[in-house]
């Protein structure tokens, strides 16, 4: 899903990539997904490398992962996925990937890390409240425990209510699990937060020092990783979607 949400065009009125890409073969949906995360290395390689749970399959998947997968992109693709992503009011009327990881995870495993999805109406109101008046361009919005970054997405829909754009804000997205903090970096880019977003997973209560440590290591690690090698996965493909 994360991949296919980076293949949408980039306005609601781009191009309709569904019929190039649901006749394609097993291996040409893998090689889709992954130039379309090759697109992401080149655009901001530190939330690739923040997102890397999500992709790090297509390095050497396995028969049963090409055509399991595969067969699910299309279903992504018929249901509309890249039509809804392609709209940035539609794509931040709610957060699809922290609901595909909640429906993913059973009651008690989320009970076990008191993990609990938070609503979208609530996430709405709080956003509106708290963050979407009397900040100055450039200010920081940390979310200490932002899971898969939904109360980001709300603040960012209530700042463009109030003219505001979230790209000329700071935003610093942390969360304890990989997965979750996988998922805020993918979010970042069908959220439209701007240039300015870093995603962190560690315990942010326990280690403030060390979680900001880490962020900028890994940081300059992947940019100095992408200036040596441009492209992620080796693929003839190339994405349809170009941020730039």
């Amino acid at each position: 899903m994360a991949g296919l949400a980076l293949c949408a065009p980039s306005v609601p009125d781009g191009p309709d990539y569904g019929p190039l890409l649901i006749p394609l073969g097993d291996d040409g949906i893998v090689e889709a997904l992954r130039a379309s995360w090759n697109t992401f290395w080149t655009f901001d390689p530190d939330l690739t490398e923040a997102a890397r749970p999500l992709h790090a399959w297509l390095r050497e998947p396995s028969d049963e992962d090409v055509r399991g997968l595969a067969d699910y992109a299309r279903v992504l693709i018929r249901a509309g996925l890249l039509e809804y992503c392609s709209d940035a009011a539609r794509a931040e009327s709610d957060d699809i990937l922290g609901l595909m990881i909640t429906r993913m995870r059973s009651y008690t495993e989320r009970q076990s890390t008191g993990e609990f999805f938070t609503p979208p109406i609530a996430a709405d109101n709080v956003g509106e409240i708290t963050l979407a008046t009397g900040l100055e361009p450039g200010a920081l919005l940390l979310e200490p425990c932002a899971g898969t970054g939904t109360m980001a997405r709300a603040a960012a829909a209530a700042m463009r209510v109030y003219g505001m754009d979230p790209g000329s804000y700071r935003w610093w997205l942390n969360d304890l699990d990989e997965l979750n903090a996988a998922c805020c970096a993918v979010n970042a880019q069908l959220w439209r937060l701007g240039r300015q977003v870093t995603v962190s997973c560690a315990d942010s209560l326990r280690e403030p020092g060390v979680l900001e440590e880490s962020a900028h290591s890994r940081s300059e690690k992947a940019r100095a990783e992408q200036r040596r090698r441009p492209v992620l996965y080796p693929t003839e493909s190339r994405s349809p979607y170009w941020p730039y």
